[in-house]
């Protein structure tokens, strides 16, 4: 009789879930990283940025955004005139980082403007 009691209530605990694991996926967050191309503090519209295997062609105000996993990445900028930058970022899981890249003066037009 102890016998079925026990195996009852072993039934019981495991039909409703009491005793059971659970498995939840960890979710990694996304680092987001603004990169600006910018030449003598102008920024630099239709400028190419390369954040690993990313990349961006930039606006008028010279950035993009990227959204990537924690880790280390290369970023490099290279501009139609052929003037780039390169650096290196560490992200951190919903770490929020603003880069700017200057490509200096050969970059600009010769009227002060890209």
């Amino acid at each position: 009789m102890f016998k079925k009691i026990f195996a009852g209530l072993m039934g019981m605990v495991f039909a409703t879930g009491i005793g059971m694991t659970a498995v939840h996926a960890y979710e990694i967050k996304p680092a987001k990283l603004w990169v600006t191309a910018i030449a003598i503090g102008t920024p630099i519209e239709g400028a190419e940025i390369t954040v690993g295997d990313e990349s961006c062609t930039t606006g008028k105000n010279g950035t993009c955004v990227f959204e990537l996993k924690p880790g280390t990445y290369e970023i490099s900028v290279h501009e139609h005139s052929g003037a780039s930058a390169h650096t290196k970022v560490s992200l951190n899981e919903k770490d929020i980082r603003f880069i700017s890249l200057d490509l200096g003066a050969s970059a600009l037009h010769p009227s002060g403007h890209h």
